[in-house]
């Protein structure tokens, strides 16, 4: 990336979200999820919503680098509506560690499953009881309490909006549930705009108090307003996975939930291979990427959406119209983490190809592809294919 000021506003707001992400981390029983629409995710049909995956963990080649024996334990399982997939890479030396290696990776694997659920079950707004649908419950009327992780994750969604704008809103689902994607509704134009009055991430409202039995607040000051972590959790959510398999011990992993990956590597071995799907011709790659310790996300118009009228309306809602973004086709953000991707890829999204590159050619540690409207790929000058 090209340096920056070390006075620049936005490099000084990164810095404060990597300090508040390490702080999240460092606590157990945490809770998210991402539903980036407002239904349940359609299957694919002839002329009907479609979600497509958006990355692809390829195989990759041997090399004089894998000197060693290897192998690999993998599983795929549905979370948060999405099948994610576990790669393990074992270092073997004799049969017998192979066991061993095999056993611990999968307890690591079970583990990180757990915690994703634990995760999805606190902080899904679809979940009734969770922490987000309680402040949900109560806008309007006052404060709730809540732990301390969903307080540092609110915080780091908040930031985002300051930096983007207001692009990225947690509280775009006042529209967002208004869109049904499995039957083709459209909302009418004054459900729209009496929706987008209720947008405004200034209404989520933080504190800490000691009146709290958690020690933290949290206030959603408008009554028609709510919040859905639509497009930070499922990356920091994949964070926490990857706390858990490193715990175990393990180096060489990937965890992929479709738009969001994490790949681990350690010097010396082969980089992971991701490929990121074309945004029209489904069969196809647009991109062939090597990570190593890096997070990918990518959001397109591809992944829910259905044509009316010859128009493409997509899951990714733009907060400012309540319709859905239209000047990208696809975004993929490389960045140190994944809720850190994950949320700049829907930033980008819906700032539009040179508004949202402005943006991250001025942070540190991340990089973008967008394919625009046109289907012109536009990459910012750190980004290598």
């Amino acid at each position: 990336m090209i340096p920056i000021a070390p006075q620049h506003p936005h490099r000084r707001i990164c810095r404060r979200l990597a300090i508040l992400l390490t702080a999240s981390l460092a606590i157990t029983q945490l809770a998210i999820t991402q539903i980036a629409a407002a239904q349940t995710p359609a299957t694919v049909g002839n002329n009907t919503s479609q979600r497509w995956p958006t990355q692809h963990l390829l195989p990759d080649q041997p090399t004089a680098a894998e000197s060693r024996q290897s192998s690999r334990v993998s599983r795929t399982v549905t979370l948060m509506t999405t099948p994610v997939e576990f790669v393990i890479q074992l270092a073997l030396e004799s049969a017998p560690e192979l066991i061993e290696q095999t056993a611990t990776a999968n307890q690591a694997i079970d583990e990180a499953i757990g915690e994703i659920q634990r995760i999805e079950q606190v902080m899904s707004e679809w979940q009734p009881h969770s922490e987000v649908s309680q402040i949900n419950s109560a806008a309007g009327t006052g404060p709730v309490a809540i732990s301390e992780e969903l307080y540092r994750l609110l915080q780091m969604a908040l930031q985002v909006s300051e930096l983007s704008g207001g692009r990225f809103d947690i509280t775009f689902r006042s529209a967002g549930k208004l869109w049904d994607f499995r039957h083709q509704i459209i909302p009418t134009q004054a459900q729209i705009e009496a929706a987008i009055t209720a947008i405004d991430y200034h209404k989520v409202r933080l504190q800490q108090s000691t009146t709290s039995p958690t020690g933290y607040l949290a206030e959603i000051t408008s009554a028609n307003t709510s919040m859905g972590l639509g497009a930070i959790a499922k990356g920091y959510a994949i964070d926490r996975a990857v706390q858990v398999i490193r715990r175990a011990g393990f180096q060489q992993f990937v965890v992929n939930a479709g738009g969001d990956l994490y790949a681990s590597s350690v010097p010396g071995q082969p980089l992971w291979q991701v490929g990121i799907q074309h945004p029209r011709q489904r069969e196809q790659l647009i991109a062939r990427l090597p990570v190593a310790n890096m997070a990918v996300a990518t959001s397109g118009d591809y992944e829910r959406y259905f044509i009316h009228n010859g128009q493409r309306y997509s899951h990714l809602i733009n907060p400012a119209t309540g319709y859905p973004a239209n000047g990208c086709q696809s975004v993929t953000i490389m960045a140190s983490r994944g809720f850190w991707a994950d949320a700049l890829a829907t930033a980008v999204f819906v700032m539009g190809p040179q508004e949202g590159m402005a943006l991250v050619e001025q942070l540190d540690d991340v990089e973008a592809m967008v394919i625009d409207a046109a289907g012109i790929e536009h990459l910012s000058s750190g980004f290598t294919l």
